[in-house]
């Protein structure tokens, strides 16, 4: 006969199954429609751009070994969803959305509960876009994720309204009047708030899906900034090197940067930092570089503004080796290498933006460097 579980029981049960299944939808179960909006080709680690030059030491290399194949990023319509815009993830019926932010874990989304007080309403926009990430005021995550999840959104031939972070930084904004962005299509989203929407098109470019493959709608959205830039015919100094300054940052931060920034300088490199500078400044100092150096940092995702064949030298952390930029390079048709520095992070406790414990060995960076500008061209 069959005799109903404790309480205790069903509650472990109920536990146990939102562990291993989800308390939430899948995206592609939930959305009404997925359509594909561009199928990014594959990356990998090669440097054929070098066509033979001797280069020392190319066990530095990290990404020897590394590659991804080619993938299709997608256009999700959701119905009826509230928005966390603290996590821009999507609520269904009570119940996140998985796969709208691939940063969270099951564990965290499972954690996560529909707040209704308050709850803002944007009911009476037929449709509207989500472009950007959680971390829309990291440079990296805003240029390389929000700018062409923006501009795919503009370009669907579809009418409607698109989800802006407020307050926009004086760079956002910038970088979405260059893309010819229409503010008076903005609905502006705040931290620490819920969004009744009743038809938002979540774009995958807006999270990271393409950042490591090649996104020919990344490139069309940076050419299109550097092209409305440009027409303002500024007139910016302009530098050949460029070394992208980490000095007043603490993620990641180099005790002994000061000694790299002082012999670079008197190699002829411009020490950029680019809080200092305008997004057009840093636009035009980009476009107008034929060697750019730098430590892993959101900074050198101005790269995505450089001619091809621009040579970039990545300077990446053993605790963080990460190909983003590998990638951008290839996808600008840049000329990329990086060497490998040991920072002396334990591992046991690994934390990508943890402080380097180890000085950077400086003149492995000017060996390297010898090799790397007479190719210039």
């Amino acid at each position: 006969m069959y005799r109903v579980l404790p309480k205790y029981i069903q509650v472990l049960f109920k536990r146990l199954k939102g562990y291993f299944f989800g308390n939430f939808y899948r995206l592609a179960k939930v959305a009404v429609q997925k359509i594909a909006v561009e199928r990014c080709e594959g990356c990998d680690g090669s440097v054929a751009w070098m066509n033979g030059s001797t280069i020392r030491n190319k066990e530095a290399y990290p990404f020897w070994q590394w590659h991804k194949p080619a993938k299709w990023v997608y256009r999700y319509e959701l119905q009826n969803v509230v928005l966390d815009s603290y996590r821009m993830v999507f609520f269904k019926n009570n119940q996140p959305i998985s796969g709208c932010n691939h940063f969270i874990n099951n564990a965290l989304l499972n954690s996560l509960t529909l707040q209704t007080d308050p709850l803002l309403s944007y009911q009476n926009e037929a449709v509207v876009f989500s472009c950007h990430d959680h971390w829309e005021n990291n440079y990296y995550h805003w240029m390389v994720h929000a700018i062409p999840a923006y501009y795919a959104a503009m370009h669907l031939g579809i009418a409607g309204k698109y989800l802006i972070p407020e307050p926009l930084l004086s760079w956002q904004r910038r970088s979405l009047e260059l893309l010819g962005f229409d503010f008076t299509q903005g609905l502006p989203v705040e931290k620490k708030q819920y969004y009744v929407l009743p038809c938002v098109h979540y774009i995958e470019l807006a999270t990271g899906e393409a950042d490591f493959v090649i996104s020919q709608l990344s490139v069309h959205a940076y050419a299109l900034i550097i092209n409305n830039s440009e027409r303002l015919q500024h007139t910016y100094q302009s530098y050949e090197k460029i070394y992208i300054s980490r000095l007043h940052k603490s993620n990641r931060a180099l005790k002994n940067e000061h000694e790299l920034v002082s012999l670079l300088k008197q190699r002829g490199y411009f020490i950029l930092d680019p809080e200092e500078f305008t997004l057009d400044e840093q636009i035009h100092f980009f476009q107008n570089a034929k060697i750019v150096v730098a430590l892993l940092g959101a900074g050198l995702a101005n790269i995505g503004f450089c001619k091809p064949d621009t040579i970039i030298y990545e300077i990446i952390p053993s605790h963080h080796e990460n190909p983003c930029f590998l990638v951008m390079a290839k996808q600008g048709k840049l000329r990329y290498w990086a060497d490998r520095f040991e920072t002396g992070v334990d591992p046991k406790y690994f934390d990508h933006l943890s402080v380097w414990s180890k000085p950077l060995d400086a003149s492995r960076v000017l060996n390297r460097l010898d090799e790397l500008e007479p190719l210039i061209k």
